[in-house]
């Protein structure tokens, strides 16, 4: 009987594929069940291999009739092992639906669905007409050939989206599939909308807040061709079509595509790989594009095409910065913000109030011996939650009842600091009575199907008062909203974060964008103690680009990412100094003649969960260089007998964006 032998990853902390052999043959991309030491574990066949040297155990079950996975798309996933040096089993599980995520569950493949091209150019009307603008970057779009990655950039308001369905349209009548991504669940109720009104059943939705079986019904039928576009968050970026001509990439620029934790991917690099892979154009749309993607364009590497007006030709919203140093604060507003709201309100208009703070108050503290309110496990401040009366650790998610004398001194002084988006929610309802509040944070958009029912309840609503944090900036169409006020936008200036400035530029285009879409008379009032800096007063004439440019001038010049190329080691266990012990002694296996070092440094949130965490940052000048660093780096600690690095759990993080 000949024996047949594959290698196959498994879902384990091991950067590696393992051995196995079979009585039959097996197609890669199949899913088996296998003895993995004492246990039955689920793995992926990823290559055939013609013989092996060492002793094999055999594959228990093959799982599927047909692979799960395309040779191109493992291809894929590989390089997304490689370029961000994590172990190929977990990687390829992350884009797996829970369903198949168990060797007690079979792939059933379907039938495949065909497209008949006359229906859908016999029943698609559309509704909206395009301008010179639209039809001139639909045109250009719809010719590119091959792998093009493009740069869609819109200003806030410049009907992208109805270029994106155009582009759509095109791939329908050729019948290819779609991929669109979006950064966050919170934008796919309004994409999903205005795509299902085109194109009906054709369109699909993926994310995380979808159950298991809705997510695995999406995942085949997408897998299938019976639908033909999907839209969905970083986790649909790998998943399977048999025919995809476009991927989009709206609002390109949102870190939101980076994954912080476990597998620590770009869901917008890995669709830029992967459409390289397939050679399909892919599309990237933003107002306020990341810098990254910028210099690409100025590389000429992308191609670029832009969109420079509202489609309403309405004027965008004029910026005010509000000095707020010598000015007392009612929950976080300006006295001349409130008044800003009252005449908007007069108006019959809508007023946004932005924070990126959930929560009441931030803080809780005794005003007699300064004691403030810390989670045990955190290095975090815990944040009062009004409706729940609870002290609240945003990091771990660790409750706590509210002590009502300070637990250091035994003083009843104690107070809250700062303000959230519950207590902006009850201060505007004590100041404006009977006006209609709707607050966007996670809190009030827990329960599924809660976000849609607040957007609606704000479409259909004349006039009232809109509080939300960054879920509420991004993409969203507010035709009655005439007034924006960002709370607390410091932060992005003080932010020791390099990536701080660049997102609170995007941040202030983004929500401003909101504003002004039916009658072009929107003001954003942006409150600071920071009135003179400088790239404040560089966003203030709402030119995204200029701000872009000149913040692009400063990186080079200090040599900083993009212009620059970035990955950190970091050390996590229950001791700080064995962080620092790990990463000195890591040092030594970085040619430090092609790189910079910095470090080992306290990550920004040093304490979570029990662990303390550092970072070892390196810098190098060429993708290239970096790669090959963090590849000898990876496999000598991996390889490495000293006690000190089995001590703590250390990982690669490729392009982060916050330390």
């Amino acid at each position: 009987m000949s024996k047949f032998f594959y290698n196959v990853a498994i879902a384990v902390p091991l950067r590696q594929a393992f051995t196995y052999h079979s009585n039959q043959q097996i197609i890669p991309g199949t899913r088996v069940a296998v003895k993995f030491g004492r246990t039955n574990k689920l793995g992926i066949v990823t290559e055939v291999i013609s013989e092996a040297n060492i002793k094999t155990k055999p594959i228990h079950m093959v799982l599927d009739d047909l692979p799960i996975f395309s040779k191109t798309e493992l291809k894929i996933l590989k390089w997304a092992s490689d370029y961000y040096l994590h172990p190929i089993g977990e990687v390829i599980n992350s884009f797996l639906p829970t369903n198949l995520r168990q060797t007690k569950n079979t792939f059933e493949a379907e039938t495949m669905i065909k497209s008949n091209r006359e229906i859908i150019e016999q029943n698609l009307e559309f509704e909206t007409i395009l301008n010179s603008e639209q039809i001139k970057a639909v045109k250009f779009l719809n010719e590119l050939k091959g792998f093009t990655p493009t740069l869609l950039h819109g200003v806030t308001g410049s009907g992208k989206t109805e270029v994106y369905i155009r582009c759509i349209y095109e791939q329908l009548l050729k019948n290819k599939s779609v991929l669109l991504l979006a950064p966050e669940i919170a934008l796919t109720p309004q994409l999903e909308s205005r795509l299902r009104n085109q194109f009906g059943d054709s369109v699909g939705i993926f994310h995380s807040k979808m159950t298991p079986s809705a997510r695995y019904k999406a995942w085949k039928k997408f897998k299938s061709g019976e639908i033909k576009v999907i839209i969905g968050t970083r986790s649909a970026v790998m998943m399977p079509a048999p025919k995809l001509g476009l991927i989009i990439v709206d609002e390109e620029h949102d870190a939101s595509y980076k994954q912080q934790e476990g597998f620590k991917f770009s869901a917008r690099d890995i669709a830029i790989k992967r459409a390289q892979m397939i050679k399909i154009p892919i599309i990237l749309g933003s107002a306020t594009p990341s810098l990254r993607t910028l210099k690409l364009v100025e590389e000429r590497k992308f191609k670029t095409i832009s969109l420079t007006k509202r489609v309403t030709q309405k004027s965008p919203p004029k910026f005010s910065i509000l000095d707020i140093n010598e000015v007392k604060l009612i929950s976080g507003l300006a006295p001349q913000a409130i008044e800003a709201i009252s005449q908007t309100l007069k108006q019959k208009k809508q007023a946004m109030i932005f924070i990126n703070r959930r929560g009441f108050a931030p803080q809780f503290i005794c005003s007699y011996c300064d004691w403030k309110a810390m989670c045990n496990s955190c290095d975090s401040s815990l944040v009062f939650h009004h409706q729940v009366a609870r002290l609240i650790c945003h990091r771990c998610d660790s409750a706590f009842g509210v002590p009502t004398h300070c637990p250091s001194c035994s003083k009843a002084q104690l107070s809250f600091h700062g303000t959230g988006t519950e207590q902006l929610e009850e201060t505007l309802k004590e100041l404006f009575p009977g006006t209609s509040i709707h607050r966007v944070d996670r809190d009030s958009t827990a329960k599924v199907g809660s976000l849609e029912t607040i957007l609606s309840e704000i479409n259909n609503a004349e006039t009232g008062i809109l509080i939300g944090t960054q879920m509420l900036i991004k993409g969203h169409d507010f035709p009655n909203l005439e007034l924006v006020v960002t709370v607390d936008v410091d932060q992005g200036i003080t932010s020791l974060n390099s990536s701080a400035v660049e997102e609170m530029g995007q941040q202030l285009i983004q929500v401003a964008g909101r504003a002004g879409r039916s009658d072009g008379n929107a003001t954003v009032l942006v409150q600071s103690r920071y009135v003179n800096d400088q790239n404040l007063l560089q966003l203030r004439s709402g030119n995204y680009l200029n701000f872009a440019k000149s913040l692009m001038k400063q990186r080079q010049a200090t040599n900083q990412p993009p212009y620059t190329f970035e990955a950190t080691i970091k050390a996590s266990s229950p001791k700080a100094q064995t962080n620092i012990e790990m990463l000195t002694y890591a040092k030594q296996f970085i040619d430090t003649s092609t790189c910079v070092l910095i470090g080992p440094i306290p990550a920004m949130q040093s304490k979570v969960r029990g662990s303390y965490h550092h970072h070892l940052v390196i810098q190098a000048n060429t993708r290239i260089n970096l790669n090959k660093l963090l590849i000898y780096l990876a496999d000598s600690l991996t390889n490495d007998k000293n006690a000190i690095s089995k001590k703590v759990r250390w990982s690669i993080n490729v392009d982060p964006i916050e330390f």
